[in-house]
């Protein structure tokens, strides 16, 4: 018992004077919530802008660069009261080409205006035909103005169907010149963005958004969101509803979101809520995997150096193994509750508001620390195991790679777990070992109703497996050490597993 101390003392005071240990307690867990809150910070970020300028090319006829000013001008404004978006109509009253489609299109008009009016004299013309009985040769009067009234209709018809194809011709190269007009803006940053609405959108409530970045989400949903409530204000008032009900319809709704807990209910934040139990599961791994990957290193550089055979000279493998899990898991509960510390100060430095952090509190702390143990004591028994079989470190890292692969699976489904914590496939998952620490981290500060059933039962059963590994790995431990440069087969580990 004595020489499992002294290996443990030593493993745990060489590790924890090494700069990697300092390393991974202090400066890797600021790096990694640095990358997952930082993200989220630039996203709600509103920097000082200036004015915005919006071009607008409306195909539709329904005047909505007003309408969108005016809901602009009241939802977003900047720090000095001005305004934040300005909407410009795109003009194209400069452009050549635009113009001789429109003098056409006039032209077309003055046409099919004149036949129309020489059609209406004949019609009205004929009428009185018909209405005065007395006129000298009344029917042959009726006979040639029916003539002459077909030919004008049949002129009057392929007038209106050529002013249609002008009308055609004239949008298509209004929309052409616009948009020409527009990336020309927009690319010498004269516009910041410009929108077109063709001449469907009323109906379909599809629009095009143009710029430089149409990545920004937050302004593309600003937009979404006004354009959204404008079409449907314009659908209903074309229903022949009031325009006092329309508005009172779609006055905006806001949600706010409680949590029911055992001991009451509280404002639920989703950041808070989902990246603090995401975080407190990579600081798990990150502890299992590091305390546990010094283990398997360990392992094979004594056997490279053949320092193997000195330390079992001096301690039974059992005691090597146990020396090893010791003083690594001690370690590793350094770390553990070092950052438990450092949580605790900022909560009392009010840094992490804790009254809108509901599961950060001894309980769950104590829980960490349970499920921090119960997988570094599983993992590490599996650590040791990969060290004493494998003939050297590229075998034991892919072994180790895919390891952390399962461990951080729970994560993919982080989501998942966010909306339904106690789902009963995510319960049956949270009963695999390999999975159990990491499930059980997100699920119990997200549940909102005790779950100390599946607690008693996972813990139950990752003491089950530790034993059952912790027996496998002495086993194999104790066979496998002292080989060199061979790779043991399958045969040879069921053979091992088997021997007592």
């Amino acid at each position: 018992m004595k020489n499992l101390f002294r290996i443990a003392r030593w493993e745990f005071v060489t590790r924890f004077r090494s700069r990697s240990f300092l390393f991974n307690t202090f400066i890797s867990p600021l790096l990694f919530t640095a990358v997952i809150t930082l993200p989220i910070l630039f996203f709600n970020y509103t920097p000082e802008v200036s004015t915005k300028l919006v071009g607008v090319i409306d195909l539709s006829g329904k005047d909505l660069a007003k309408d969108l000013q005016k809901r602009l001008n009241r939802k977003y404004r900047l720090e000095n009261s001005s305004r934040e978006y300005v909407i410009l109509k795109v003009s194209v009253n400069n452009s050549q080409p635009y113009k001789e489609v429109l003098a056409e299109y006039r032209e077309a008009v003055h046409y099919r205006d004149s036949v129309s009016t020489v059609f209406n004299r004949i019609k009205e013309r004929r009428t009185e035909y018909y209405k005065n009985t007395h006129i000298p040769n009344r029917e042959y009067f009726l006979k040639s103005s029916y003539e002459t009234l077909q030919t004008s209709r049949e002129e009057k018809e392929l007038a209106e169907i050529e002013l249609e194809g002008y009308k055609t011709a004239l949008d298509s190269m209004y929309k052409f010149e616009a948009q020409k007009t527009a990336d020309s803006l927009l690319a010498s940053d004269v516009l910041n963005t410009y929108l077109l609405f063709p001449d469907d959108f009323t109906s379909r409530g599809i629009l095009e958004y143009h710029s430089k970045n149409p990545g920004d989400l937050r302004e593309t949903e600003r937009f979404e969101k006004i354009l959204q409530s404008i079409i449907i204000e314009k659908r209903i008032l074309e229903d022949n509803v009031g325009r006092p009900k329309v508005k009172k319809w779609l006055s905006p709704i806001k949600i706010q979101k409680y949590q029911l807990f055992p001991d009451g209910q509280t404002e639920w934040n989703f950041y808070a809520q989902f990246y603090g139990p995401l975080i407190g599961v990579f600081l798990l791994f990150m502890a299992v995997f590091t305390s546990g990957g010094y283990l398997f290193s360990s392992v094979l550089l004594e056997k490279s150096n053949r320092v193997i055979e000195v330390l079992l000279s001096y301690a039974s493998s059992r005691q090597l193994m146990g020396g090893k899990i010791l003083g690594l898991g001690f370690l590793g509960l350094v770390q553990v509750l070092t950052w438990l510390a450092v949580a605790a100060l900022l909560a009392v430095a009010n840094i992490i508001p804790v009254s809108k952090v509901n599961y950060m509190n001894f309980t769950n702390a104590l829980y960490f620390l349970i499920y921090f143990s119960l997988g570094y004591l599983f993992y590490g028994a599996i650590f040791i195991t990969i060290g004493s079989i494998s003939s050297n470190e590229y075998d034991a890292q892919q072994i180790n790679q895919m390891l952390r692969t399962i461990a951080i699976f729970p994560v993919l489904l982080s989501l998942v777990v966010l909306a339904e914590p106690n789902a009963v496939w995510i319960r049956i998952l949270s009963w695999i070992p390999f999975l159990t620490p990491s499930f059980m981290i997100m699920r119990i500060p997200l549940s909102s109703i005790p779950i100390t059933g599946d607690i008693y039962l996972t813990i139950i059963i990752m003491l089950v497996s530790i034993l059952l590994v912790i027996l496998i790995a002495g086993r194999m431990f104790r066979a496998s050490t002292l080989m060199q440069g061979k790779r043991p087969g399958f045969s040879e580990i069921i053979h091992w597993i088997r021997v007592k």
